[in-house]
């Protein structure tokens, strides 16, 4: 089996073995990320030449679905929960946190004045979260 290449949502590209099918691959990225609640990622894949991003189906065979393009992924927030409050796992809360950051800071998110504010007091609150586990823990 070759290796897939996958960036993280942290910006680093890591090499991870690629099973026949995309969920092979997607449980070894959450178990390496130590997420739990997996229902909002997916990986998706670019096809360069034609400028489009594509989702990879879990249920499917990667190499019928990349057809001849190579096997880099972006492992990245498929659907984002209506309030990020409702999600349980702070390492799933923290990467979704990342992605929304860089959406927004690319253009790919548009947001308003208000939405910023909103997004800023959910950094807050977990900036918060976050320094309670290290200093109680």
């Amino acid at each position: 089996m070759q290796a897939a290449r996958v960036r993280l949502p942290v910006g680093v590209y890591k090499a991870f073995e690629r099973g026949s099918e995309g969920e092979a691959l997607f449980r070894q990225v959450t178990s390496d990320l130590s997420i739990e609640e997996r229902e909002y990622f997916s990986f998706c894949f670019y096809d360069k030449k034609e400028g489009i991003r594509h989702w990879l189906y879990n249920d499917k065979k990667i190499l019928k679905q990349l057809k001849n393009l190579p096997q880099e992924f972006s492992f990245e927030v498929k659907f984002y929960p209506t309030t990020p409050t409702t999600i349980v796992d702070d390492h799933a809360r923290y990467y979704v946190f990342l992605q929304l950051r860089r959406d927004i800071l690319t253009g790919r998110l548009p947001a308003t004045a208000d939405t910023h504010a909103l997004h800023g007091s959910f950094v807050v609150e977990m900036t918060i979260k976050c320094i309670k586990c290290y200093f109680f823990f």
